[in-house]
């Protein structure tokens, strides 16, 4: 559209240009509608939501989490709007982090702003998107180091007699397995009888893709061997509720978030105490970098040892 002010032509599209003449503003008008047209041909239109179906379609269904994070994804999207996905920006997902720390922790802001952006850098990879990552740029917020709440020798042996008290036939082993390998409570919990051999546990189908196998003593090995088996399929049954029960009458008290987790964290934390490598714990664990069994490093015996030698104060006494 052309308009016309005190100085002059100008077309709608570019409101800075100014002409005197009124066919040089017509002439740019069409140019700058006709350049519009093809870009607007060539966009794509699809939803955030029909994305984030095709990268579940085409990958998502393949990881280990992959119900709980479409459902996830779905959320983010419902509360952004459902935008097109090439008219996302950066600023709209700001704003929307923005106000869900409100409501919610860093630490679940970050996670959802790595899932999104994991979704269109698949998505680019895969060749059904040609348009830039809005996420790429966006810093993740610093999240305040957690506390990796571990039990104590008396702490473990209260909640063991809690557990062999429990009415819950599994309750008692599935602990023993996670605090002698340092097993996931999944893990543990749906072992089948094939998975236990030679003095060993198998766990397969982990959170790494990659099966572990993890030798335990003599003791807790003929134990579970004469475990009776509900099925063919699984050594146990589900003792999740039993478990929480079991922490309450044991009078442990665990940070917001570390229910059945602690017995990883027990793990680790006597095993790098005891002297144990930390490479050696990172193949235990499952990790797949070992950025984060380096969390368990200061728990080691002679970790910093070194600042009672070097440090200037000595120079001073």
């Amino acid at each position: 559209m052309i308009l016309e002010n005190d100085e002059g032509f100008f077309s709608s599209y570019s409101p800075e240009r100014i002409f005197h003449r009124k066919r040089d503003a017509a002439q740019l008008d069409k140019q700058l509608e006709l350049e519009l047209r093809r870009k607007n041909v060539n966009k794509d239109y699809r939803t955030l939501d029909e994305l984030i179906t095709i990268w579940y379609r085409m990958h998502g269904k393949t990881l280990s989490d992959h119900v709980r994070l479409r459902k996830l994804l779905y959320r983010v999207s419902e509360s952004l709007g459902n935008p097109v996905g090439s008219d996302l920006t950066s600023e709209m997902f700001a704003r929307y982090r923005e106000q869900r720390t409100l409501t919610v922790s860093l630490k679940t802001v970050n996670r959802e702003h790595s899932y999104l952006r994991a979704v269109f850098n698949e998505l680019s990879r895969l060749g059904v998107i040609n348009f830039e990552n809005p996420l790429t740029n966006i810093r993740q917020f610093r999240e305040a180091e957690c506390e990796l709440r571990f039990l104590s020798h008396d702490e473990i042996s209260r909640l063991l007699e809690e557990c062999k008290n429990s009415s819950n036939q599994s309750l008692l082993y599935i602990v023993k397995i996670c605090l002698a390998t340092g097993a996931r409570w999944g893990e543990a919990e749906s072992l089948k009888p094939s998975q236990i051999n030679n003095g060993q546990i198998t766990f397969l189908n982990t959170k790494s893709k990659k099966n572990r196998t993890i030798p335990i003593n003599d003791t807790l090995f003929n134990e579970l061997t004469e475990v009776k088996p509900k099925s063919n399929e699984r050594m146990f049954i589900g003792c999740l509720s039993a478990f929480r029960k079991a922490l309450q009458r044991a009078e442990i008290e665990l940070p917001t978030g570390q229910n059945t987790h602690v017995l990883r964290h027990t793990f680790a934390s006597h095993y790098v105490m005891g002297g144990g490598n930390i490479v050696k714990l990172r193949d235990a664990l499952g990790h797949t970098e070992i950025t984060t069994t380096m969390r368990y490093a200061h728990l080691a015996p002679d970790h910093l040892e070194d600042t009672l030698r070097l440090n200037p104060l000595n120079m001073h006494q």
